[in-house]
């Protein structure tokens, strides 16, 4: 860890310390002794990694809320995206507006993506594509520029683009991700923006190629429980591209019997 991050790590113990009303001694919980711990808040010891997530587990602090003050860190940014996401899917416009005033992003792309999705809400079509086409920081979709960000901003504008772009973006994730899945979060998000894609096919009663595409890619998923689900509709959307009606129907009550009630636009 570098010298600032230390100096930001020594003040977020502080004032999470404080925040649960216990002594140093306490805090530092016998994992390092009081007076090491003490020069860490003082940011003149570096604390190990290993001791930080131990002094934090045993104080039930998620690694989460502890680093949503030290900048834009990976863990920051996973909890960003969810609450940007469950604001949109609640149609909270007032939320996603306090959002926009009261974060600092060091992705600026992030204040535009939230003004885009609060159009989409008001339901301001026009405007929004208007956006997504002439904005330079959404000219990652043309140049297939695949980050883990991009992949997040791309699962909620996609639906804003016409079927020969969204079959080129198929393209371009089978011919990126195939068999190279092996990265948990890429993994969910390309999931998801293939499971939207298959939506959008049954909806516009629009089969091709890259249906087949994206059911092969998502059946590459990992073999783990919490990619059960994207595996589950594929074969789903693999019986609606075959037309086995009845099979697509008992996959629909197998999802209903366990609380997922899913059906697509076919």
């Amino acid at each position: 860890m570098n010298r600032g991050m230390n100096m930001l790590i020594g003040e977020r113990l502080r004032k999470i310390r404080d925040s649960l009303g216990l002594t140093q001694t306490q805090m530092a919980a016998g994992i390092i002794n009081r007076s090491f711990y003490s020069r860490v808040e003082k940011n003149k010891n570096a604390i190990s990694t290993r001791d930080l997530m131990k002094i934090l587990y045993h104080h039930e602090v998620s690694m989460v809320q502890f680093c949503q003050e030290l900048g834009e860190t990976k863990p920051q940014i996973v909890n960003y995206q969810e609450e940007i996401v469950q604001a949109y899917l609640k149609e909270d416009i007032v939320t996603l507006k306090k959002i926009y005033k009261k974060r600092n992003f060091v992705d600026i792309r992030i204040k535009s993506f939230i003004l885009l999705l609060i159009s989409k809400l008001e339901e301001k079509i026009d405007e929004v594509k208007s956006i997504i086409h002439k904005d330079p920081n959404y000219s990652y979709l043309q140049e297939c520029n695949w980050s883990e960000e991009n992949l997040w901003f791309t699962y909620f504008v996609m639906d804003l683009y016409n079927m020969d772009e969204l079959q080129n973006l198929v393209n371009t994730l089978v011919n990126k991700y195939q068999n190279r899945l092996s990265d948990r979060q890429t993994a969910h998000l390309v999931a998801r923006v293939l499971i939207k894609y298959l939506d959008f096919c049954v909806k516009k009663h629009q089969m091709n190629k890259e249906m087949n595409d994206a059911i092969k890619l998502l059946k590459f998923l990992p073999n783990e429980v919490e990619f059960g689900i994207y595996r589950i509709l594929a074969v789903y959307y693999e019986e609606v591209l075959n037309k086995n009606y009845q099979n697509v129907n008992l996959i629909v009550d197998t999802l209903q019997d366990n609380g997922l009630n899913y059906k697509s636009g076919g």
